[in-house]
């Protein structure tokens, strides 16, 4: 080797490996000091990429991707994000990692030797997990913000017999959800009063587990409103949503509701003209999640439309049982199907 020639570029699988090792060690850190999945948790795709973007000789975009991609699949392997869960982030961290890895590029183009682009690559990375101790130190979850879903449905049946079924001791739903709700979240499916009242007990139970509650407003005919104790998770395999873990916040060792606080849903019952009811479900929540100009509409979105179905298949599993035995009486069971 000449005196001004340059050493080689290092090879592709060499820089996929350091790649995935910067993923690994952000990844860690974050989980470990952070209490949400903030900005600077959904940073580490650019940090990532700025990595291979510096040390890739050629196809500095495809191997990140391939960088992204092994990440991701560690992530899922290990139990420690799931396929949902991913997809969902995608169209934030896909373009974080090809800008990382345009920014890396630009370091390659104007630092030639492979000291210099070393010590911007470290300086990137010690800026990485700077972000992450400086975010979970400010960070708190509590003050995130939060989120309202209001839902309306006209039923035919006067709001005494609504009330009586929503607060009767165990009603079901029907399994007719919309397929992209099913996969991976959380689908309602029985609800259960253990002592109705206004110091009533109740547990939902989901597909993956069951939340325990407690009553908050109880007005017969008109109001009802609970809300979420704790929850007794199922996680499925590779479909993990993080719904519950203990009483704490965001990507601690022992989580709760790493997505999102439930803080009340309320049923609001009113009269219609022609004897029906008008029945509004509000469901509030905290968002743990940033950006907000993404998982701010997604999440919303979600609880809309799950809402939705949700008074749908009530007011079907009600005018049902108006065909068969009365449930005006509080205390039977529920069951359309």
């Amino acid at each position: 080797m000449g005196v001004n020639e340059l050493p080689p570029p290092p090879r592709d699988h060499k820089v996929i490996g350091i790649g995935l090792l910067a993923a690994t060690t952000l990844y860690t850190i974050a989980t470990t000091v952070g209490k949400s999945y903030g900005l600077a948790f959904f940073a580490i795709p650019f940090f990532v990429g700025f990595v291979t973007g510096a040390l890739a000789p050629r196809r500095p975009y495809w191997t990140s991707l391939v960088v992204l991609v092994l990440a991701l699949l560690l992530a899922i392997v290990t139990m420690r994000e799931g396929v949902v869960c991913v997809a969902f982030a995608l169209p934030v961290i896909v373009p974080l990692q090809f800008v990382g890895a345009f920014a890396g590029q630009v370091l390659r183009r104007h630092f030639h030797s492979r000291r210099s682009r070393a010590t911007g690559v470290g300086i990137m990375l010690i800026a990485g997990v700077g972000w992450q101790v400086v975010d979970a130190h400010y960070d708190e979850p509590l003050l995130h913000p939060i989120h309202d879903a209001l839902s309306e449905i006209y039923i035919p049946a006067p709001p005494e017999q609504v009330f009586a079924a929503l607060t009767s001791s165990r009603w079901e739903l029907a399994d007719r959800w919309p397929w992209f709700l099913t996969i991976g979240l959380p689908v309602p499916r029985t609800l259960t009063f253990d002592s109705p009242g206004p110091q009533g007990q109740l547990r939902l139970d989901f597909s993956q587990g069951t939340a325990f509650a407690h009553v908050t407003d109880w007005r017969e005919g008109r109001e009802l409103a609970f809300e979420v104790d704790r929850y007794q998770i199922r996680d499925l395999p590779f479909h993990i949503t993080r719904l519950g873990r203990s009483p704490d916040y965001g990507l601690r060792a022992e989580r709760v509701e790493d997505w999102l606080t439930l803080l009340e849903l309320r049923y609001s019952l009113a009269s219609a003209a022609d004897g029906g009811t008008l029945l509004t479900r509000r469901t509030t929540w905290r968002r743990h999640l940033a950006p907000s100009f993404y998982f701010g509409w997604l999440q919303q979105t979600v609880v809309e439309r799950g809402q939705r179905c949700l008074l749908e298949l009530l007011r079907e599993q009600i005018g049902a049982a108006q065909t068969g035995p009365s449930i005006a009486k509080r205390g039977g069971d529920v069951r359309a199907w």
